[in-house]
């Protein structure tokens, strides 16, 4: 199988590009220095033209910019989401797609379903269920996978973060009133590759770790793991740190499925991602 990780210097992108690459696979990746998009779908380059799978890890991700640079935001997140798609229908390969958990409004208090509505609250949101919507019109044989909160070894992310304000300050503040699933990029790599190996490819699946955390518990088991403890964390309120776009108190998935098994819990995940993803401050 010969794969296509566009967008493979992000975060995801790099991480995808490795683990695919550890299991044999044969896999490209491309980015903005060696593919340019288009809101054309028959001008997507002819360099994609034979790989059975493209993954989509192409985002428009600064969450607060998006409030204003709402353009920016919609062509990248949603119209060359929608042109890839279409794109991979004329190529006749399969289309995996890279979503987020702000498609949702975040005033639930019980997981979000794949079947349940979209009701994005934020312009980043609102940018990703235009690429959900235009994915799912294209034709293309597809799969939009949501995930949350992720962290990873490849990039910046909210553990390195807390580990490095821990290691120069000893405390650290962090919101505990939005919860969410932690999702390791290696676990949801894993994931995509699940996917795409199906024969018939569900179309949304919820690719996150069980269970639940605020961001505050996630900064703590991140306090052990450098040797720090719990009290190292303060928790606070969202309201103590307003940002311009408003993050989702509730951002908790169904990642539940009858076709792939779902990721482990999310303090189990970490114990085993920590090491890596810390490198530098273990």
């Amino acid at each position: 199988m010969r794969w296509a990780v566009i967008g493979n210097s992000g975060m995801f992108g790099q991480e995808l590009e490795h683990f695919l690459l550890g299991l044999g696979e044969e896999v490209v990746g491309f980015n903005r220095n060696t593919l340019e998009l288009s809101d054309e779908p028959e001008k997507i380059p002819a360099q994609l033209r034979g790989f059975d799978v493209w993954v989509n890890c192409v985002a428009y991700t600064a969450v607060d910019l998006a409030e204003t640079e709402t353009y920016d935001a919609n062509v990248v997140n949603g119209i060359y989401a929608g042109a890839m798609a279409q794109a991979a229908a004329i190529t006749g390969a399969r289309f995996i797609h890279i979503s987020t958990d702000y498609v949702f409004d975040g005033l639930a208090n019980t997981p979000y379903s794949v079947a349940e509505p979209t009701n994005p609250q934020t312009g980043y949101g609102k940018s990703k269920a235009i690429g959900e919507l235009l994915v799912s019109e294209s034709g293309a044989d597809y799969s939009i996978i949501r995930t949350a909160w992720l962290y990873g070894e490849f990039g910046k992310c909210f553990p390195k973060a807390i580990a490095n304000k821990l290691k120069t300050a000893g405390v650290a503040n962090v919101v505990g009133d939005q919860v969410g699933q932690p999702t390791w990029t290696r676990d949801l790599a894993e994931q995509v590759y699940k996917v795409a190996l199906l024969e018939n490819m569900p179309r949304i699946v919820h690719a996150v770790s069980s269970g639940k955390g605020s961001w505050a518990d996630f900064a703590m088991e991140v306090a052990l793991s450098i040797g720090l403890q719990r009290d190292s964390i303060k928790s606070v309120s969202t309201s103590e740190y307003p940002t311009p776009a408003i993050r989702p108190a509730w951002s908790v998935l169904d990642n539940s499925s009858e076709q792939i098994e779902p990721i482990g819990d999310w303090r189990e995940r970490w114990k085993v991602a920590a090491t890596s993803v810390l490198s530098d401050f273990i």
